[in-house]
């Protein structure tokens, strides 16, 4: 099996046939699509179950009891058969050329390929990402927009618009994070998706993109991470987490960059007070002052285009 397409469903029995119909879309030789209720109480299971009895590329499995979102990904990824793999939420949706592009892209060299996505909602689309020229990026230029900032526009948004190898898969996605917040990683997946970039991306030397918007994301109240609402503190423990364990060399310039970020949002302070209990050491003025330029600059090209976004809508 070349590669397979893993759907984690719970209670969506209408929203998960269109992400069914778009994996079965993909045109690629030695394909599957795992699909993995966690234990729905609507419908949801005898939808599956029927778009399996009409197509052997479809597997259809039942966990017995809700193992919560993360932990359901893993179930699905440890079933699958293929040595590339993705996820597919089932509230979203895969053009017909996701797989033909990423597939071909892959190399030894290469940790992951991701794709442009864009967002829809009750209104239509609203939202677009794609990565225009930027073909390949190295390790340490990931590593700096995950843990830093994003000049490149690298966005690391979600699985979904990513194909990696299965294995790797396999020994990076965890589910829960130590922290001190009572933050519970497993249940919306706000942080084990970003250290799955970060983990998968230490492994090689290059990330490839597609200039294609390859996903579509469907942003609507029964969302998990819209449920979730505030994800600035799960996320940056997961950036401190990453620091602390696997780039010790980035903590001062790490720390510098959250006391910035501590003076914006209340939320950034409380992993500062903490990680300076943990390691403590000193601000460095120059990191601080380089982060708050590229910060404010950062800033004001995103209401810029924030705005351009809106005057399209409003046409």
């Amino acid at each position: 099996m070349r590669v397979s397409t893993v759907i984690p469903v719970y209670n969506r029995q209408e929203l998960v046939k269109p992400a069914m119909e778009s994996a079965l879309a993909q045109s690629v030789e030695g394909h599957e699509i795992v699909v993995i209720d966690n234990c729905s109480t609507d419908g949801t299971w005898a939808v599956v179950q029927d778009y399996a009895k009409r197509d052997s590329r479809i597997r259809c499995l039942r966990n017995d009891r809700n193992v919560g979102p993360v932990r359901n990904w893993r179930l699905g990824i440890e079933a699958a058969r293929g040595e590339y793999c993705h996820l597919l939420f089932s509230d979203d949706r895969l053009e017909p050329d996701f797989l033909v592009d990423t597939l071909d892209l892959f190399d030894a060299k290469t940790a992951y390929v991701m794709t442009g996505h864009t967002v829809q909602g009750q209104g239509g689309y609203y939202g677009a990402s794609s990565f225009q020229s930027k073909s390949i990026i190295s390790r340490e230029e990931l590593l700096e927009a995950a843990i830093f900032l994003n000049p490149s526009e690298i966005q690391l948004i979600s699985p979904l618009s990513t194909l990696f190898r299965r294995k790797d898969m396999l020994e990076t996605l965890i589910d829960q994070i130590p922290n001190p917040f009572g933050i519970d990683y497993a249940s919306h997946g706000a942080g084990p998706d970003q250290l799955l970039f970060l983990l998968i991306a230490l492994r090689y030397p290059i990330v490839r993109c597609v200039d294609k918007r390859l996903v579509v994301m469907h942003a609507h109240e029964g969302s998990i991470t819209i449920q979730a609402r505030d994800l600035n503190l799960p996320r940056e423990w997961v950036r401190w987490y990453f620091v602390n364990k696997h780039r010790p060399e980035f903590y001062d310039r790490y720390r510098s960059t959250l006391w910035v970020k501590s003076f914006v949002r209340p939320v950034f302070n409380s992993v500062y007070e903490q990680v300076v209990r943990e390691r403590g050491g000193r601000v460095a003025l120059g990191f601080a002052l380089v982060y708050a330029i590229r910060w404010a600059f950062g800033k004001a090209r995103s209401r810029g285009v924030k705005g351009v976004m809106k005057s399209i809508r409003n046409r």
